[in-house]
């Protein structure tokens, strides 16, 4: 009899633990829901932040390539300036005259010249 009010106790025992873990998931779970979902958020307005990050990185790139362009583009510009000033019709007639020279030095010259210009000189520049 000892031994059964023994068990008995043993198996009350029992169901009442089971009956709080019971009760303790029931309320633990939705907490542990309501926990893990304001991590979630957590977690996607800090990715979010690294994605705004990188995209200000690619805005800065973009820019300084925009800025070595403008200044390739002004030394472009002014070395135009410079070789507009002081290209000359006689400096392109000597160029022109050199060109044909190296042409019919080499073997495979096909190309026939007609002298066209004063004193036979290539033309360089347009009659009007």
């Amino acid at each position: 009899m000892k031994n059964e009010k023994g068990q008995s106790a043993i198996m009350i025992l029992i169901a009442l633990v089971a009956v709080v873990l019971l009760v303790g998931v029931m309320f633990a779970l939705p907490m542990f829901g309501r926990y893990q979902t304001l991590q979630n958020e957590k977690n996607l307005v800090q990715v979010n932040e690294i994605r705004i990050q990188q995209q200000e990185q690619l805005i800065q790139v973009e820019k300084q390539k925009a800025e070595i362009r403008i200044v390739e583009a002004g030394g472009i510009a002014e070395s135009q300036r410079i070789i507009n000033a002081t290209l000359t019709d006689k400096y392109l007639q000597h160029e022109a005259i050199q060109s044909q020279e190296k042409l019919a030095d080499s073997p495979n010259h096909t190309t026939v010249y007609i002298p066209s210009g004063q004193n036979g000189l290539p033309l360089v520049k347009t009659v009007d």
